[in-house]
């Protein structure tokens, strides 16, 4: 198994892997590559996870110095990818798992003990009590020695173990209400375990999921006479991102069959990828979740359309993390940003339509891309 996979199952830290300390560089750097990769998988841009320095702040307790300089220790050893997007004014992280799968396997880097003024390198530091402390530890034992199990074999319960390694860092409300969504968290409690059993019995887990869906659109490329090659770097994000969504075989379907109808109109006889099926995904997830207010009744119908409204464009800026750029920014210019980060709907359309005309048209259909502009654009 991966050490990528081996890290998803263990479920969510709540704080960090200290181990993973010695390969990384430090506990800054370590605690920052945890957090970043936590979010990897619940990112809905192929880019990666989109943070700011306050965030990660309140997330990590890492100031600004300290988030500096982890991250230059961890472009240095290639295991975060940064993009910059100027004209978005972001930054997005992205963990390179085939770099931690090269760092992890070559081992840690050694330790050179400290030689202290008067002594010989040939000695050895001792503590109070006389005794020599160990200094050479494998990585099992280490990994034994920083994350404590309990007799029985049986997960830890949040809040027991070491408090050292619990208390390394603060779960915002953020946190737990995202991991409490996507149905791939795992809860460290005895309840969460046996329930986990639950689901491998049935063929239910979330790794189960993510494996039919992936397999059903390498059959639905298949059947097109076409072959599918998924990059567990970049595509799995988006199938993950599925699986949190609660995305159907039957939806995924319908989403494949529009993507392929957009290739044949451009006539592109090139396979689909999975970034491309993911606009595709997005506009049928929208449109279930405006068919599902909609069936709730009439009062749903202003919260369905959040694009028509100040309030609205606010609350939707604020579930795809994009803030306003200053109290002063104008809502057509927030709603634009907004309608990017959303993805593919029908507030796309209702942008170019009332944008349609102005000076700045071709720049705002420059931003949104080809992969959110409508199939009749």
């Amino acid at each position: 198994m991966r050490a990528a996979d081996l890290l998803r199952e263990l479920g969510r830290p709540i704080a960090y892997y200290p181990f993973l300390a010695r390969y990384l560089g430090g506990l800054s750097a370590s605690v920052l590559f945890c957090q970043i990769f936590y979010w990897q998988d619940k990112a809905t841009s192929e880019l990666g996870v989109y943070k700011t320095v306050d965030d990660i702040e309140k997330e990590t307790g890492l100031t600004y110095e300290e988030q500096r300089t982890a991250r230059a220790k961890l472009r240095a050893l290639g295991v975060l990818v940064e993009t910059a997007k100027r004209i978005e004014h972001r930054t997005y992280f992205r963990i390179d798992e085939d770099a931690l799968e090269r760092i992890l396997a070559g081992g840690p880097p050694e330790r050179k003990p400290k030689k202290r003024k008067g002594e010989s390198t040939s000695e050895k530091s001792t503590s109070p009590d006389g005794e020599s402390p160990s200094r050479e530890m494998g990585k099992d034992d280490l990994a034994k020695a920083e994350i404590p199990m309990p007799p029985d074999g049986e997960t830890q319960a949040r809040g027991e173990g070491d408090p050292h390694s619990v208390n390394r860092a603060e779960s915002t409300a953020e946190t737990t209400a995202a991991a409490s969504r996507a149905s791939d968290a795992v809860d460290n409690s005895v309840a969460a375990a046996a329930a986990a059993d639950d689901d491998q019995t049935a063929g239910t887990t979330p790794l189960d999921v993510e494996a039919r869906l992936t397999d059903l659109l390498i059959e639905l490329e298949a059947e097109r006479g076409k072959r599918l090659v998924i990059d567990r770097s970049r595509d799995r994000v988006h199938i993950v991102t599925w699986v949190g969504r609660q995305l159907t075989e039957a939806e995924l379907r319908l989403a494949h069959a529009r993507a392929a109808g957009a290739r044949q109109r451009d006539k592109d006889k090139r396979a689909l990828n999975v970034a491309y099926v993911a606009c595709f995904v997005d506009e049928v997830l929208a449109e279930r979740e405006l068919d599902a207010q909609a069936a709730a009744g009439a009062s749903a119908e202003p919260a369905a359309q959040w694009w028509l409204s100040d309030s609205g464009i606010g609350a939707q800026g604020k579930r795809v993390r994009v803030e306003r750029r200053g109290p002063n920014e104008p809502t057509p210019d927030y709603l634009i940003r907004v309608a990017q980060a959303s993805g593919r709907g029908p507030w796309i359309d209702y942008v170019l339509k009332r944008e349609q005309g102005a000076s700045r048209y071709q720049e705002i259909v420059a931003f949104f891309g080809d992969a959110l502009l409508p199939p009749d654009f």
